[in-house]
């Protein structure tokens, strides 16, 4: 019988593929080592500072349990190793010409000599080891390793060879991923000698570049852009999955690090082991462990915030929010979405949210310990019952989905202090009103529909004429989107025609305003001294309305929060406790806590009582 129930967990005890994300200097590269570790390295009760208390220590504590007895050690596949294969198929002077446009681009000023002295110093090769060493490692290696790391390089690049016709020696491939891991933390100082925060920008760049043109390209962003580029690098980390899982019987793998919203549904689409961590850092804690361990200036930490942010992506690629001047720019960077970093969006869709705090260097009990808490639950779902924090954010990423707002849905709970519900939103129109994606551009300009088209939408002739071009556009395009209700976003028409970026023409309720509401329209007790739970985080208008209430507590998702945590929920002396949410949510909050038995029934079994 104990047989049956191990077929029951077999895939969950035998696969798991885990993807990291999060901002830089979060702690991506912390949890991927913690996972590495040969043996599990388990924080005891006292080492986490009651980080867990109540039931939530007794939760810990079952999992800790679980871990000490089935830890396995992850392989750890880093996206910075595969940007470094990339490079490494380019010959010297290509690299030379693409670190030199990489540092032209983000306005840093190297010479072409110190480039070319640094890559010739470095003994750089388009092959790993033409020189009979690893670069600049001192590790001899023999002519037989020499053409098995080059092999392997190009069948992890080529992705017309099929992956399930290759053998390869495991150990030689698991040594071959620990050579180019050096490769990168010398190429990686190399440049950072050149100038600080070089290696940023030239990685980022080259993840870029592949995502548009399937490889590394000094002129990318000239270059055509190839849709079947997007997936290149996840296809290519895919094929390493492979090889390490055709050698293993048990394959625990982490990828460190998704910084690309596209590449996580390439890794949901194929595997249903697979889920997205994100790893998230207080901002004041990150950014003083930044300039303190990498020297990153003020400058360069804003830089980096707008690229992993999409700030640019808003700025340069909506053209209804567009104002006079880069129109041309918008067209250069159209395909921006698809190829360029998006750490906002990753961690919006993340399935879980751990908590780094970062408040003490070497001090990763709290993150060890979330690890060990999920790590368990992929092996065995159903092992514990969720936390109060998961339970009620389930809730508010439940109801997100009622709303129709073209452009971002959002969820919130209002509770008590004891985190029972008191009101529900989500963003959207007033009640009586039509939500966006149920309108359209046909329905506005042909219907005369007074209660679904407002009457300056039906008389406004700049509106019109705006909404008529818009129109003719989609109906150019008949054929790709074909069936489609061509719905349009309101704010976006209205301030592309006064050339703004005004919020206030927005049609809809954002989702705290809308659970405040709901107290009042019907009536309840309290809620003064309660939490609010949001899968955003609160803008600046809803972050007074929350402070005016007496909310005692938010709880939210999103670390990038504008100006509401730092201006409106910073001063005074009743301001709220700002708690960035950590656990399971949506889909994975299902996968973990669903049991695959009752769990009584599977004990049973498996004592071989009757």
């Amino acid at each position: 019988m104990s047989n049956i129930i191990s077929n029951l967990f077999m895939e969950n005890s035998q696969f798991v593929l885990i993807g990291l994300t999060g901002r830089t200097g979060s702690g991506c590269t912390s949890a991927a080592n913690i996972l590495e570790s040969q043996y599990a390295d388990i924080p005891e009760e006292h080492q986490i500072n009651e980080f867990y208390n109540g039931l939530d220590l007794k939760r810990y504590l079952i999992t800790k349990n679980f871990i000490s007895e089935h830890w396995n050690k992850f392989f750890s596949i880093k996206v910075s190793d595969l940007i470094s294969g990339y490079i490494l198929l380019k010959d010297e002077k290509e690299v030379e010409k693409f670190i030199i446009s990489s540092a032209s681009r983000n306005n840093k000023n190297i010479s072409q000599d110190k480039v070319n002295d640094f890559l010739k110093s470095r003994k750089f090769n388009k092959s790993l080891i033409k020189s009979g060493k690893m670069i600049n490692t001192g590790v001899e290696i023999n002519e037989e390793e020499i053409n098995h790391y080059d092999n392997i390089l190009n069948i992890i690049m080529n992705h017309d060879l099929d992956i399930n016709t290759v053998d390869i020696n495991n150990a030689i491939f698991v040594k071959f991923l620990e050579y180019i891991r050096r490769f990168t933390s010398n190429f990686k100082n190399g440049l950072n000698k050149l100038e600080q925060g070089l290696y940023v920008s030239v990685y980022q760049d080259a993840g870029n570049s592949i995502r548009k043109t399937g490889g590394i390209s000094s002129t990318y962003e000239e270059d055509s852009f190839s849709p079947k580029s997007v997936f290149h690098l996840p296809e290519s980390i895919n094929r390493i999955i492979k090889l390490l899982r055709k050698n293993e019987d048990k394959t625990f793998i982490v990828i460190d690090a998704i910084r690309n919203p596209y590449e996580v549904k390439f890794f949901r689409d194929r595997y249903s082991a697979f889920n997205l961590i994100s790893i998230n850092a207080p901002d004041k804690d990150r950014k003083r462990y930044l300039q303190n361990v990498h020297k990153f200036t003020n400058d360069q930490l804003g830089d980096l915030d707008e690229r992993e942010s999409g700030i640019k992506l808003n700025k340069n690629t909506s053209e209804e929010n567009a104002v006079e001047g880069i129109k041309d720019k918008m067209q250069k960077d159209k395909y921006f979405e698809f190829i360029s970093q998006n750490v906002k969006r990753c961690i919006e869709i993340s399935d879980i949210h751990l908590f780094n705090p970062r408040n003490e260097l070497e001090n990763n009990n709290i993150l060890k310990a979330q690890l060990v808490w999920y790590i368990a639950l992929m092996q065995h779902p159903g092992l514990i019952t969720p936390t109060a924090m998961e339970r009620v954010m389930q809730i508010a990423f439940t109801a997100k989905l009622n709303s129709g707002c073209l452009s971002r849905q959002v969820g919130a709970v209002l509770t008590d202090c004891n985190n029972s519900v008191k009101a529900i939103g989500w963003n959207d129109v007033a009640k009586g009103q039509v939500p966006c994606s149920l309108r359209s551009l046909d329905g506005v300009i042909n219907d005369f529909d007074d209660s679904t088209y407002s009457e300056f939408e039906q008389n406004d002739h700049d509106f019109r004429t705006k909404a008529k071009k818009k129109l003719i556009i989609f109906k150019n395009k008949e054929v790709s989107i074909k069936g489609y209700n061509l719905s349009y976003c309101f704010k976006s028409l209205k301030n592309s025609i006064d050339g703004d970026r005004n919020q206030v023409h927005t049609r809809a309720l954002h989702a705290e305003e809308n659970a405040f509401l709901q107290i009042s329209k019907y009536g309840g007790v309290g809620i003064e001294g309660g939490v609010l739970y949001t899968t955003a985080s609160p803008c600046e208008l809803c972050a007074k309305k929350a402070y005016q209430i007496g909310v005692k507590d938010i709880v939210f998702i999103d670390p990038y929060p504008g100006i509401a945590i730092s201006h409106i929920l910073s001063i005074g002396n009743s301001k709220p406790n700002l708690i960035q949410f950590r656990g399971a949510i949506g889909r994975a909050y299902h996968k973990l806590y669903e049991q695959i038995m009752p769990y009584k029934d599977e004990l049973e079994f498996l004592s071989g009582n009757e």
